[in-house]
């Protein structure tokens, strides 16, 4: 790793630990270590060391589900948080919003309203990874995104200073947003009130949906890139000629190209190759750029 100082986050013992890989973190399952691995127990907690490396002049990363995420082999050197603590996952019902914490799944907060009769989310069931990832990424499908249903949200400065986001102030967009400081705490949602029979059919029927067009990969995968405004990326992949292209130990799925699978020995590089050909040759032949889902670390 870099030149930081070794020992710099030990006052925080057991919540700290030193040069820890972050490829099981991630479903590619492809990286190199961490300098500091931060799990915080609460936000105090968490806010305490994000001040501690301000002082320290640290750089900090927060790891989401890891489902669109690829780490370099060379890692990270500085602190990466992982809000797996209870403390960062739980919701409650006020009237009809749910408080959610950023580190809850996206299938438990769907879950959570579906049972408390509160509808607008059954149609993002299927969808990986965490709150605070799926409102980073604006997650959504043809059935609308979550950003409509946000009025505020709880973050953490890069400073170390709680901000409350509200109204006008919060901005979703295709698969983007305003929220773009260090962490996403909490957020509350704003939903219908529905009857729980029928908003549990609704999401089976949503589910029964997505089920029968997503693939089942034996090796890890990811999906490689967003669907443009107007286009599905599969099919600009599939016109490009990309179905099955290959890097080494990794490749794009002859019958799903939109998805990444990497094998025994993939590496970072490989995937970058691959991707960065993928994105000349789809822009060449069809004239529209895609971009990438997966985040690079």
């Amino acid at each position: 790793m870099g030149s930081l100082e070794i020992g710099a986050l030990s006052s925080f013992g057991a919540i700290v630990r030193e040069n820890q890989s972050l490829a099981p973190f991630t479903w590619l399952q492809i990286g190199g270590p961490t300098r500091y691995l931060v799990e915080p127990n609460d936000s105090a907690q968490l806010i305490e060391v994000v001040q501690k490396c301000v002082h320290s002049a640290i750089p900090m990363r927060v790891l989401g589900g890891g489902s669109n995420l690829l780490i370099r082999e060379s890692g990270f050197d500085g602190a990466t948080f992982c809000l797996t603590s209870p403390s960062f996952s739980q919701m409650k019902q006020v009237g009809d919003t749910i408080v959610c914490g950023a580190g809850a799944k996206l299938s438990h907060l769907i879950a959570f309203s579906v049972g408390a009769g509160l509808g607008g989310l059954e149609h993002l069931v299927g969808i990986p990874g965490t709150i605070g990832g799926a409102l980073r990424g604006n997650a959504g499908t043809d059935d609308g995104d979550i950003g409509h249903l946000v009025e505020s949200a709880k973050l953490l400065s890069k400073e170390g200073e709680v901000i409350e986001v509200k109204g006008k102030q919060l901005a979703f967009s295709h698969r983007v947003s305003s929220l773009d400081e260090l962490v996403i705490l909490e957020a509350t949602f704003r939903l219908e009130v529905g009857d729980i029979r029928s908003l549990t059919k609704r999401e089976q029927t949503f589910w029964i949906v997505k089920r029968s067009k997503k693939p089942s990969f034996p090796e890890c995968a990811a999906l490689a890139f967003v669907d443009p405004d107007g286009y599905k990326a599969s099919e600009l992949l599939h016109q490009s000629g990309f179905n099955g292209a290959i890097e080494g130990a990794v490749r794009l799925s002859s019958s799903y190209p939109n998805y990444l699978i990497a094998s025994s020995g993939a590496t970072s590089n490989q995937v970058l190759t691959l991707l960065d050909r993928v994105l000349l040759g789809v822009k060449d032949r069809t004239g529209v750029q895609l971009q990438l889902h997966l985040q690079i670390w």
